[in-house]
């Protein structure tokens, strides 16, 4: 695997894995797309598609109840379908997350910070560093503009979940609309 640097963020939290660090900005290829490192931990590093990998609705019914858990959207990121993204020998690499999950989307917190709170269920987390920048929230599908999905719920909403609208401002949108996945993933 090799890593193509660009913009660097401050950091004394590296990981060091067959002679090659990986720090926060450093870059990926994952098949026929690139992925930034968002955050590093002791033994692995959290990545996020740089792109939208394709748009889905978040469920076929239009509604937000049980959350990203209980969504078609989840359930799409753990198939096969959604992993062959990913070669071979990078598959075995991937680490999952708490729940068990290979793939997920990002919460609203990680992109957003504390904009807007009032408005999404609350999922605890902080703000990716690189999504200080504006720039770096505003992602295309197939060389487009598009919005992406977010785990978090609308407050006050049976159907709405949280968005990254194309010019990197949090949004919301119902549940059965085709919207942008942009997958984060670990490994080690």
């Amino acid at each position: 695997m090799s890593a193509i640097f660009t913009e660097k963020i401050k950091t004394v939290r590296r990981i060091r894995e067959e002679r090659i660090y990986v720090c926060v900005g450093d870059q990926i290829s994952v098949g026929d797309f690139t992925a930034t490192c968002q955050e590093v931990y002791e033994d692995s590093a959290l990545f996020l598609f740089d792109e939208y990998v394709t748009t889905k609705a978040m469920n076929k019914k239009n509604t937000n109840e049980g959350g990203y858990e209980a969504s078609d959207l989840r359930k799409y990121l753990q198939s096969d379908e959604a992993l062959d993204i990913f070669p071979e020998g990078l598959k075995p690499r991937l680490l999952p997350f708490e729940n068990g999950d290979l793939l997920r989307i990002p919460t609203r917190e990680e992109i957003f910070g504390e904009e807007d709170a009032k408005y999404f269920e609350d999922i605890p987390g902080k703000q990716w560093e690189l999504m200080k920048q504006r720039k770096n929230r505003v992602a295309y599908f197939k060389n487009e503009w598009e919005f992406g999905w977010l785990q978090n719920r609308r407050n006050n909403s049976a159907a709405n979940f949280a968005l990254v609208d194309s010019r990197g401002y949090c949004a919301s949108g119902n549940a059965s609309g085709a919207n942008g996945v942009r997958p984060a993933f670990l490994i080690h």
